[in-house]
């Protein structure tokens, strides 16, 4: 090749200001290859290099003044763009070569770009032996050099040399604090450095000059390995972006940290390179880092992978289609596709059983891509085991609320249900449908992922079988690591429980019984239906599991199987029993009731009433479909008439079990059933039911009343604990700093600050008005306040959410209450100043649906202080409820009567 002759390439970077890497427009021979060229008669000022870096042969680690002008001088004329150039001179033993390059196709009409950059001041030039003074070439550069000077160009203007040294940041010391300061800002400006492989890139950010690793967000190139065996397409993948982003300026959104590097997007002026690279199939969509992404995005990555995959581009070339996820009818007869569905049960942390309003069949789903708490996520202690765990809903951290959060919101309520996969049948599992689930538009697995209550499960690569809105989920459990809720958290996440059902737990049931029937109306969870009367209720206030039997009524008995010793025999079903375990357990299974406790049989069952949140009666709900008969010992009840008035309606309309074919054989199985309800009867009356060292008084201390004179009582024997709840409440809030932009909704149990002591406490959210003024219920204390400052409500740590409130309502008993407000506001002060913070003793007088009515005494003199209230005319009696009617409405009572399984 002659060195004279003129050769054409396009410039792929720039080392310094008098070297370029250069590649042929067409490899057509083997001097075609991509090679380094160096500018004739100039020598540019050297660019540092970090200090282990092997290349750094003069161990420079700052720049020589204008090093990185003349760089980039050079870099945003020549990138990318058709040169030509003629070789000077070639030293063979070094493979260098020293030439003279013109911008554009002709070296007549070209830009001289040695010219260029002796003229702007920027390089100097080189004196060698082998360079003739008589050389026109070189002496039109020493003309250039003394106009430089002249004009005070670059290197020779009156400028600080300080000015022109870059310092260059070689480490990024903290990711994450790098990324707190710029996630929010607008897209950051860099030069494209290195590129390692498709989807990671080196970058000089602009004007900090810190250099950067950037994985590409949202994509997985294919990898280069050192050892030679990269992975298919990895090096077009590379060559692609280097084609295109190599020393570019472009802009940078930095979304997330992976290790020591910075994930983000690189946006060129024509366009997303991500977006290219799925499109001509040399990357595929990445999981983990799409959530980093804004939704539109998403969409557009997810798509353009999908145009590569139908094209078989690249790295798709090889793919089959897969049938599997094709919208085929399944085996049981029904497509995968989008229906409603009535919610009966929440399984687990997961799973579903709802009723298809298509075909009104029963079916269990599984929430799709979605991993509930299980035992093996966690350090139980050795001997314990998932097949060992009696109560996995319990003893396994965050289960108890994802299951909590699942009841609450899905509950008897009507869903939308998309099939997204089903998930074929293996050694341990049999066939899944795997399902989106919606409640008002919500997607239930992204609020409890959201939540930190579960995990999106991490499907393969190439998986298709997964949520169809995966991504969401991702982004749902990224945001949970981040706010550290719930598995992500610190806390233990488990419920604790007492259990008293069962011939072990007998003695311990019967013990809670005086305790119990003081209650009155408790909250409670139907945790399981044994047979349409028979219900394990959870005791939400004080964590109680029992055995809890309807009174009033007989009711079919569901088929019982024999325990594993034969202690307790096989039962059969009676006519009607299967249709009323089906009712009870669509109307009360794990569904917010209320329960009062009359009595307990000699098994430990306890025997009393249930009512729905809407108060209606389960007794009453049994009789009315016909699936209950009114025992003939419930007379005396209160609602005894009424009871007999619905069995005869449903005798009338032929309901249940009062049908013509039924009635004859369920009047074979009356006298038995009155023969098993006596009996237990009997046990409702023995005398070991209470304490005759019981006192009916209990210590507390008022700790509000109310405008309308309802008294929240603090128990005595519980102070120790509130003292303990709120001093460790003050020290994880204060200490700790709190999530950003947490919004409340109603009936949220929180942590709200006192305005006037500015001191953390529990409460939950009553009412949200429209301009944001949010009324609290501090639950240990009974008062409450409204609040305007979001900062001043945080979310309450989850082991504080389960701790019984400390604050009991109660209203005086045998008082009329003022109608006028200065009347009351005096009671209230009045009865403020007289109990003051003094200990009293309670007294429940009597109870009215869910209110129980108390007197106030004083512990030292047992001093009426109603009374004493009375006697001062502060306060009136109420003649309607005299102590005398009280007793005769109590002596008319009779323990109503139930079925006994």
């Amino acid at each position: 090749m002659s060195l004279t002759s003129v050769q054409h390439a396009v410039v792929k970077s720039v080392l310094s200001g008098d070297t370029l890497v250069i590649r042929p427009i067409s490899q057509s021979s083997l001097y075609d290859k991509e090679q380094r060229i160096s500018l004739s008669y100039i020598k540019a000022p050297k660019l540092a290099r970090p200090s282990g870096d092997p290349t750094n042969k003069t161990g420079l680690t700052v720049d020589e003044p204008y090093a990185f002008e003349a760089r980039e001088y050079l870099r945003k004329k020549l990138i990318g763009q058709n040169i030509c150039y003629t070789i000077d001179t070639q030293v063979f033993e070094q493979n260098r070569k020293r030439c003279t390059v013109y911008l554009g196709k002709d070296v007549e009409t070209g830009e001289n770009i040695i010219e260029s950059l002796v003229s702007e001041g920027l390089v100097n030039l080189q004196k060698r032996n082998d360079i003739s003074v008589n050389n026109i070439s070189y002496k039109r550069l020493v003309t250039l050099v003394e106009q430089a000077k002249m004009n005070k160009r670059g290197q020779y203007s009156d400028d600080l040399i300080t000015n022109h040294i870059r310092n260059v940041n070689w480490t990024l010391d903290d990711p994450k604090r790098f990324l707190k300061q710029h996630e929010s800002s607008p897209p950051l400006d860099a030069i494209v450095e290195f590129i390692r492989d498709g989807n990671t890139v080196r970058c000089l950010l602009l004007p900090s000059y810190h250099l950067v690793t950037i994985q590409i967000a949202g994509i997985r190139c294919p990898m280069i390995k050192n050892d030679g065996h990269s992975e298919p397409f990895a090096e077009q993948a590379r060559e692609y972006v280097e084609s295109r982003l190599l020393q570019r300026q472009v802009k940078l959104i930095v979304s997330g940290v992976n290790k020591q590097s910075l994930v983000g997007t690189v946006l060129h002026t024509n366009g997303n390179i991500a977006l290219h690279l799925l499109k001509e199939g040399l990357a595929r969509c990445a999981d983990w880092s799409l959530t980093f992404l804004r939704s539109d995005w998403r969409q557009q990555y997810r798509l353009a992978e999908t145009l590569a995959k139908d094209n078989r581009s690249k790295i798709w070339q090889d793919t089959k289609t897969d049938l599997s996820s094709t919208d085929a009818a399944e085996p049981n007869g029904f497509s995968s596709d989008e229906y409603q569905a009535k919610v009966l049960e929440i399984v687990n942390g997961d799973a579903l059983i709802v009723r298809d309003l298509r075909d009104n069949q029963v079916r269990k789903i599984y929430l799709a891509s979605v991993r509930a708490p299980r035992a093996a996520d966690f350090h139980l202690p050795s001997n314990t085991t998932t097949s060992r765990l009696k109560k996995p809903l319990y003893e396994i951290p965050y289960l108890f609320q994802a299951r909590e959060l699942l009841r609450k919101r899905l509950i008897g309520e009507i869903v939308r249900v998309i099939t997204d996969y089903i998930q074929p049948a293996n050694n341990e599992y049999s066939e899944r449908f795997r399902c989106t689930v919606y409640i008002d538009n919500v997607n239930i697995a992204e609020s409890l992922i959201l939540r930190g209550l579960a995990k999106a499960i991490r499907h393969q690569q190439d998986d298709k079988k997964r949520s169809s809105h995966y991504d969401e989920l991702l982004i749902a459990e990224h945001r949970a690591e981040r706010n550290t809720l719930g598995l992500f958290s610190s806390y233990t996440g488990l419920h604790p429980v007492t259990n008293f059902i069962g011939d072990a737990n007998n003695s311990g049931a019967r013990s809670l019984l005086s305790t119990l029937q003081r209650s009155n109306w408790m909250e409670g969870i139907v945790e399981y239906v044994v047979s349409g009367s028979r219900f394990r209720i959870h005791l939400l206030k004080s964590d109680w599991i029992i055995s809890f039997l309807l009174s009033s009524i007989n009711c079919p008995r569901f088929e019982r199987h024999s325990s594993p010793n034969n202690a307790s025999p096989k039962q059969e079903s009676e006519p009607f029993g299967a249709e009323a375990l089906a009712f009870s357990e669509e109307h009360f299974l794990q569904r917010d009731v209320y329960i009062d406790i009359e009595g307990i049989d000699r098994g430990g069952n306890f025997i009393g009433r249930l009512l729905t949140t809407q108060r209606q009666s389960a007794v009453l709900m049994l009789v009315q479909a016909g699936l209950a008969k009114v025992s003939s010992l419930a007379r005396g009840a209160a609602d005894y008439n009424e009871l007999l008035q619905a069995e005869e309606r449903s005798r009338e309309e032929h309901l249940g079990m009062w049908t013509s074919r039924a009635e004859s054989v369920i009047e074979d199985t009356d006298n038995e059933s009155e023969s098993n309800y006596s009996t237990a009867n009997e046990s409702l009356c023995e005398p070991n039911g209470s304490d005759e060292n019981d006192s009916s008084l209990r210590r507390g201390i008022v700790s509000h009343i109310s405008s309308d004179l309802k008294v929240y009582i603090q128990y005595s024997d519980r102070a120790e604990n509130l003292e303990q709840l709120q001093t460790m409440l003050q020290v994880l809030l204060n200490q700790k700093a709190l999530p950003d932009g947490y919004i409340p909704e109603e009936d949220d149990l929180l942590a709200a600050r006192f305005s006037v002591d500015n001191e953390w406490y529990r409460a939950r959210v009553e009412k949200i008005d429209e301009n944001n003024q949010i009324t609290v219920y501090f639950v240990d204390y009974g008062n409450r306040e409204v609040i305007t400052d979001l900062n001043r409500l945080t979310i309450l740590p989850p082991d504080y959410t389960q701790l019984p409130a400390s604050a009991h309502e109660y209203q005086f008993a045998y008082v009329r209450v003022p109608s006028d407000d200065d009347q009351r506001e005096k009671l209230r002060n009045a009865l403020f100043n007289l109990i003051g913070n003094d200990e009293c003793f309670i007294k429940v007088e009597y109870g009215e649906s869910t209110t129980e009515y108390i007197s106030l005494y004083r512990t030292s003199t047992k001093e009426n202080l109603i009374d004493t209230l009375a006697d001062r005319n502060l306060i009136v009696r109420d003649q309607g409820h005299s102590y005398d009617e009280l007793q005769q409405v109590q002596s008319n009572l009779i323990i109503s009567d139930t079925v006994f399984e």
